[in-house]
């Protein structure tokens, strides 16, 4: 086993999305369908990581002291780009949007409880898989297995909300953008203009200097 230390990890974490950055840009597939940067990038390297384990039995072990500061910083940051004035650009859809969210969230847990209780497993574990981690992501799900380990000592939650939350975040990568395009492509607005040839509205592209991305915070620390 090769064990990477906590400056290797963070190296080795921007080559990956410096990595699914480059197959985007020149893979026409990906970035025809908006494939996001870190799926490209971490589903190869977790597959030649795969293929090594199973061929070599060779492991690595990535540091991950950095990564609650790093998820902390992440959805600290998350929102600055948000202001009230785009919130009311996007009126009765924005509103129309959230209720189909919120009735959505309620789905993944009725389904995921559900088909838990259907194969004899934890309710929890329904809960894990459902808006928890698919929802939430990596970081909802690592904050709510740690209570159900605490209070309700279901072992292995931790585990389960990593699994899930990657689960989610690659099919969502992997299926978000064809469909999106889809739909885009169409479907046209209330004056019968192709959705696609519409220009930005203020909700959808802000009047920002640069956008808060992973990849801009690469390449400040660059």
């Amino acid at each position: 086993m090769f064990h990477l230390d906590t400056l290797s990890t963070l190296v080795a974490a921007t080559l990956v999305l410096l990595l699914g950055r480059k197959l985007v840009q020149t893979v026409p597939f990906l970035k025809k369908y908006t494939i996001p940067e870190p799926v490209a990038g971490g589903l190869l390297v977790a597959l030649a990581l795969l293929a090594l384990k199973k061929s070599m039995d060779i492991e690595i072990d990535f540091d991950m002291s950095l990564k609650d500061p790093l998820m902390l910083a992440f959805f600290a940051t998350i929102g600055l780009n948000a202001n009230l004035a785009s919130l009311r650009a996007g009126g009765k859809v924005l509103g129309t949007f959230l209720i189909v969210v919120v009735g959505l969230l309620l789905l993944q847990n009725a389904l995921g409880i559900g088909m838990a209780t259907l194969l004899g497993l934890d309710p929890l574990m329904g809960l894990l898989a459902g808006s928890i981690t698919l929802s939430g992501g990596h970081g909802t799900g690592a904050a709510w297995s740690k209570l159900f380990v605490e209070r309700y000592g279901f072992a292995n939650a931790t585990e389960v909300a990593m699994a899930c939350a990657t689960f989610g975040l690659v099919l969502g990568g992997l299926i978000g953008g064809p469909v999106a395009r889809y739909l885009v492509k169409h479907s046209s607005s209330p004056d019968g203009t192709p959705d696609d040839q519409v220009a930005p509205t203020a909700f959808e592209k802000p009047d920002v200097g640069r956008v808060i991305t992973s990849l801009v915070l690469i390449e400040s620390i660059a």
